[in-house]
């Protein structure tokens, strides 16, 4: 299956049904890496792997599904600071680039429910909704880079501005919008 969605813009994944009410599969999704220039230099990137289970209680294309995965979502971003004359460091008041990479990584349950239909030609048909809902800790790696010899508290403003955007996109629920097309081998 390849499909097109939120939050994954490009998703693919392979699914199978043991009877014509029980089924199973794998799923991938991604953003590839994207400019953001809302936020000046800064770029984002999405990959989300999942395995799932559906019911399909009628037997029919309708199911109810969950399944369980990681999301994990990169940035960067790109700012100047202005950094005053530092007499005791030997620094003359300057205007410097600042630089932070993030990474968060989040156990996440996908329940969700859609159709799903395999035509008598083998081409199938689906769309899907559900949500991601963070099921454990995220795991966040951040790091900021200054020119050598600059004071790590020029970067404390904007460092605290990502990390605190960070901890917070790691505990939300996000709405998910799927639609699917393949082809039974």
């Amino acid at each position: 299956m390849v499909g097109v969605g939120v939050p994954n813009l490009l998703n693919y994944g392979v699914t199978a049904k043991l009877t014509r009410f029980l089924g199973f599969g794998v799923n991938a999704g991604m953003i590839p890496k994207v400019k953001i220039s809302l936020y000046g230099d800064a770029t984002l990137s999405y990959q989300e792997v999942d395995a799932y289970g559906r019911l399909y209680p009628f037997g029919g294309a309708f199911f109810l599904g969950a399944g369980v995965g990681y999301v994990t979502m990169k940035g960067t971003f790109a700012d100047t600071v202005d950094v005053p004359d530092l007499p005791q460091y030997m620094i003359p008041a300057q205007r410097v680039a600042v630089s932070s990479e993030a990474e968060i990584k989040e156990m996440i349950l996908t329940p969700q429910l859609g159709l799903f239909h395999t035509y008598g030609s083998g081409i199938s048909l689906g769309i899907d909704v559900g949500a991601q809902v963070p099921i454990a800790p995220s795991q966040i790696k951040f790091k900021t880079k200054l020119p050598p010899g600059i004071p790590a508290e020029y970067a404390d403003p904007a460092s605290a501005k990502v990390r605190s955007t960070l901890e917070a996109v790691g505990k939300q629920i996000v709405p998910t919008l799927n639609l699917r097309l393949g082809f039974l081998l």
